[in-house]
């Protein structure tokens, strides 16, 4: 590669540095056309993107940013996955992946400017999704008002069934009398 796409290809990364919500380094070895194609549409679909990095370049790219805090995981065969939507859902296809080939090992992972071990992405990977968290805080917010409901219309409730039950004993009481 000249100077030319190198510099070119340093801008990108600056670029997708600074564009990312949250990314994995991950340790790729011997994948296959295939398999880096398929995690490839698997981020795509999340609004995420996976590239096969120069460590060198990368390295240039992270410099003067808190992305060089990254710095340290920028050794051998490099591919750096990056969100520019939710970076849980990013965390979990990449777990997902790797966890099913043996040939990627996640290193680390950068999310709101704080680097994180692979042990961090893998738990940030067991987070539920943003849907799933919000659908849980909606419904414990209508948990309280549901069983305010329900206690002040027992009291009504339990009037009108006594007061069924002694309309059904009337008219009996009635045909007997």
């Amino acid at each position: 590669m000249n100077k030319i796409g190198k510099a070119e290809t340093v801008e990108a990364l600056k670029a997708a540095i600074a564009a990312q919500r949250g990314t994995v380094v991950a340790e790729y070895r011997g994948l296959k056309v295939l398999e880096i194609t398929a995690l490839r549409k698997k981020l795509r679909a999340i609004d995420a993107e996976i590239r096969v990095v120069k460590n060198t370049l990368i390295l240039r790219a992270a410099e003067g940013t808190p992305f060089e805090g990254l710095s340290k995981y920028f050794t051998g065969p490099t591919a750096v996955a990056f969100a520019h939507g939710d970076p849980v859902a990013m965390a979990k296809v990449m777990k997902e992946f790797a966890t099913a080939s043996p040939k990627v090992t996640l290193r680390a992972g950068f999310v709101e400017g704080r680097v994180l071990s692979a042990k961090d992405v893998e738990a940030l990977a067991s987070v539920p999704s943003r849907e799933v968290l919000l659908s849980r805080l909606v419904g414990g917010l209508a948990s309280p008002i549901t069983r305010l409901v329900q206690a002040f219309s027992g009291p009504p409730r339990k009037l009108v069934y006594v007061l069924e039950s002694i309309r059904k004993q009337k008219p009996a009481e009635a045909v007997a009398g």
